[in-house]
């Protein structure tokens, strides 16, 4: 398996070599700092996979991404990001992109099994090659994958696209079946039928896999309904799975409605663990109009977490997730990706900056939720990786000593100050490194982090309610430095300061509500 890295950090591109060298049936065909050095690379060495920074000079990860699906659709591209730039990977995913990776969860073992699962990628994509009517070339992937993502009427020039790659769909009884990826991956039998036709399967994103063809003309709208069923029960039978069926639709222009509505009908599956035939009970378009809503429901609560204590954290989060299962129909990745950004948060507001069993659970935990099509085991997860964060920070002020309650006190009132640790420490009349010990063992956290968050906080609430600038907000909660300010506040937020109040204004007059 032929390897391209493309990362203007050389640290990550030598750890990723490294790596790779170890690995004898993987090849390292270059090593590239920016996009345009990569593209030059990659036309020149043909390689199976591409690792990818998203941000980076000259070109970035995104463009990138476009250029080589533009020549190579069947090529994996991974991209390598950190949490805070969830939102670009995410958006590289519906732009083409096969996986990403967090740059804060890479180590040596992990990364062994990432190029494992790669290697299996690639053969089974090469013993596949061959034109088959029931699979899809690379360039039908990313056609398809265009039209999903925008999820718009196809025109006419769509439909030339789809034609000259030889998906002979046509303007009559069209359907889609949806189903979990790692089914397909794992030896999926697609049933026989000599009244389904022109069928072409394709990743709908990293969790599902649609089916999309034909059914035989010259049926009732009744029999293809039952036709359709009959086929999607198939399926679960031969492969011991759930799946989602669509509505079936004449016109080639609507296909995108069919698709996500096989999705959406899968996703009730997640949430109901039934192995069983979903059909569908939205239209298309609803769907597309409840996305929007939900998106924006999860951005406001993923601001809430960030404002609230430990125990309303927790509250916070099973509603979101009792209302996911009450709704049934939340698209998977999305509620999962909110799941694992949920638990980061939790780990990093409240499991201590020394927590590295909790640590090493953050890694175990958002890669089983985010490879899991079971509702339950996700819930389960979540919640007692959050109990147990919770466990290392919750704070009852009513057990806390004399001097330690003295020290919260004190940082809560002087935090815009210049406040040290040995200043504190003569104020409550300890000394510094006992202070330091008992500190931790009683909140949770070190001195350090109890005032960093105390000083953030209260900048979050500044950039919402006030109209204050930027740089006398910094100076108002303790930082003089703005630079350091925003560096710091992006770390604790994911966004920058300004970034922050902009999304703060523009959620202000939204009413959706997870």
């Amino acid at each position: 398996m032929k390897i391209l890295i493309v990362d203007d950090e050389r640290m990550i591109c030598e750890w990723l070599q490294f790596c790779i060298g170890q690995n004898p049936e993987c090849q390292l065909t270059g090593c590239a700092h920016n996009g345009e050095q990569a593209l030059a690379l990659f036309q020149e060495n043909e390689p199976d996979v591409v690792f990818t920074d998203i941000k980076m000079p000259v070109m970035g990860g995104l463009e990138l991404l476009k250029r080589i699906k533009e020549i190579s659709p069947e090529t994996v591209v991974v991209l390598l990001t950190a949490f805070a730039e969830f939102d670009l990977a995410r958006e590289a995913i519906r732009q083409g992109g096969d996986d990403y990776l967090l740059k804060t969860e890479m180590n040596n073992q992990s990364f062994k099994e990432v190029l494992e699962r790669l290697k299996k990628r690639v053969t089974k994509q090469e013993v596949s090659r061959g034109g088959a009517e029931t699979e899809s070339t690379g360039r039908q992937h990313s056609i398809i994958g265009d039209i999903l993502r925008e999820g718009r009427t196809l025109g006419e020039e769509d439909v030339k696209k789809l034609k000259a790659c030889n998906i002979r769909w046509r303007d009559e009884g069209l359907f889609a079946v949806a189903v979990w990826k790692k089914e397909v991956l794992e030896e999926f039998i697609l049933p026989e039928n000599p009244e389904v036709h022109h069928v072409v399967g394709f990743e709908y994103d990293r969790l599902t896999y649609v089916i999309v063809g034909n059914l035989e003309r010259d049926r009732t709208e009744l029999q293809k309904i039952q036709l359709l069923h009959e086929y999607g029960t198939a399926i679960v039978q031969k492969n011991r799975c759930m799946a989602g069926i669509s509505t079936v639709t004449g016109s080639l222009a609507h296909v995108a409605d069919a698709i996500i509505e096989a999705a959406c009908s899968l996703s009730r599956g997640y949430y109901m663990e039934k192995e069983k035939v979903w059909p569908a009970e939205m239209a298309g378009s609803e769907i597309r109009s409840l996305v929007k809503r939900w998106e924006s429901g999860y951005r406001k609560t993923r601001r809430e977490l960030y404002e609230v204590s430990g125990q309303e954290f927790y509250q916070t989060m099973e509603a979101v997730l009792d209302h996911a299962k009450q709704e049934g129909v939340f698209p998977v990745c999305m509620f999962a990706a909110f799941c694992c950004d949920a638990m980061e948060m939790a780990y990093m507001r409240f499991a201590g900056e020394d927590a590295k069993l909790m640590h090493h659970m953050l890694l175990e935990e958002k890669r089983a939720v985010s490879e899991s099509v079971s509702y339950a085991e996700s819930c389960k997860k979540v919640t007692e990786f959050i109990r147990n964060a919770l466990a290392y920070q919750e704070m009852d002020e009513r057990n806390l000593s004399k001097g330690v309650a003295a020290a919260v006190d004190y940082v809560r009132h002087h935090y815009s100050e210049p406040i040290s640790l040995e200043s504190v420490s003569r104020e409550v009349h300890l000394n510094t490194e006992y202070l330091s010990r008992i500190f931790k063992e009683e909140t949770g956290c070190t001195y350090s982090t109890f005032l960093s968050e105390t000083r953030l906080q209260k900048a979050a609430y500044l950039l919402s309610h006030t109209p204050e600038r930027v740089q006398k907000i910094a100076e108002s909660v303790g930082y003089p430095n703005v630079s350091y300010f925003s560096t710091t506040f992006k770390k604790r937020y994911g966004v920058n300061p300004y970034e922050y109040r902009r999304g703060e204004e523009k959620d202000a007059g939204n009413h959706g509500n997870v």
